[in-house]
């Protein structure tokens, strides 16, 4: 670890200072070092800054816990990487409030090839358990790696699906990585660390707090390029990640269940409300991560035969007429809304004639 990422770590030692405060400070200042060895009357020239920030900034207590923690870091093998650093996420790094530190274990490649969120309820039904793993089974020898929360339910499915199919799994935890929790899937936790890992923003010291599995959800969803959701009741903690991988940018699955259960509701919603695609089978996610090649485009006379109605037959004649082509060229040209367009292009979707792309692309298949 450089000097400057200890200077980074001490900052977010700090209580009351966030990620994005601590951004903000980096940026007004030549470095972390320079920020945490201010005079008292530099402190409190900084606009904003409260006196109780100010005087942790530079204190022994801090810095000790710094160096406390690179002992226990030391001793469980875990890799400690700041902004900036080669080891440091890039997708993560994107993110507006990405940890200014974060820690692994195991042995993780963040360059093999595509990361996907698999989430969902703890209390799963067998029908869900049965999806995950025939979903992850048909994944196998893709360049994919299976990112979850080490939690019971689908995350732990989703983390023993990878195992068995040899795919690289990471665990975002809610604590630091001294101890797994819960204690059920220590064993899983343990056995991914061969091929992937775990992976956390928290320190050794914080314990597995209820108010740090939301905090945690959003970096499940800014390592990833994809999030599905598989089972959720509509105040369900995966609900949080799809909301955060939205705010990213980033695409977001939904798995339809049965319109009475409730551990599908929250799936319902997210398709329902055009905040997730629909996903059935491993090839509906391949196609947006453009891994699995097209399917052969449909013959016209076919095309012919499908009942569209008028406002449909006018958008997919538009992505016949000019290709692959952004929702909001779509709406412009259309001289609809996007929100208006989303259930069409599903219905075209539907009839095998249309298909999502990536940063809400769309062509004719």
């Amino acid at each position: 670890m450089t000097a400057e990422s200890k200077y980074i770590m001490a900052l977010s030692y700090v209580k009351g200072l966030g990620s994005k405060s601590v951004k903000k400070l980096l940026q007004n200042f030549d470095s972390a070092e320079e920020i945490w060895k201010l005079s008292n009357k530099g402190k409190n020239s900084i606009v904003g800054l409260n006196l109780g920030i100010a005087e942790q900034i530079g204190s022994a207590e801090i810095w000790n816990l710094v160096e406390r923690e690179l002992e226990i870091s030391n001793k469980y093998a875990i890799k400690i990487s700041t902004w900036g650093d080669v080891t440091y996420p890039k997708m993560l790094q994107e993110c507006v409030d990405a940890p200014p530190v974060v820690f692994q274990k195991g042995n993780i490649n963040l360059e093999h090839g595509k990361f996907v969120a698999v989430v969902g309820t703890r209390k799963m039904t067998a029908r869900g358990k049965e999806f995950v793993h025939e979903l992850i089974k048909d994944l196998r020898n893709q360049p994919i790696t299976i990112v979850s929360g080490l939690a019971l339910g689908v995350d732990a499915e989703a983390h023993k699906a990878a195992i068995e199919n040899d795919l690289q799994t990471i665990g975002v935890l809610a604590h630091g990585l001294n101890q797994i929790y819960p204690k059920s899937n220590e064993k899983i936790g343990i056995e991914m660390q061969e091929k992937g890992g775990l992976f956390t923003e928290f320190s050794s010291f914080h314990m597995p707090e209820a108010v740090n599995f939301l905090r945690r959800n959003r970096i499940i969803a800014g390592l990833c390029h994809a999030t599905i959701v598989v089972e959720s009741a509509i105040a369900g903690g995966a609900m949080s990640t799809a909301t955060h991988a939205n705010n990213y940018n980033r695409d977001v699955f939904a798995v339809p269940g049965r319109v009475t259960d409730v551990t599908s509701m929250g799936c319902h919603y997210l398709i329902k409300n055009h905040k997730a695609f629909l996903l059935t089978e491993a090839n509906d996610l391949l196609k947006y991560l453009n891994i699995a090649p097209k399917k052969e485009r449909k013959s016209l006379q076919k095309e012919l035969f499908v009942d569209l109605t008028a406002i449909e037959q006018k958008v997919y004649n538009l992505l016949r007429s000019h290709g692959k082509k952004h929702i909001d060229f779509l709406a412009i040209e259309s001289g609809m809304a996007s929100y208006q367009l989303m259930p069409i292009l599903l219905d075209l979707e539907l009839k095998n004639l249309v298909e999502p792309l990536p940063g809400k692309f769309y062509d004719i298949v």
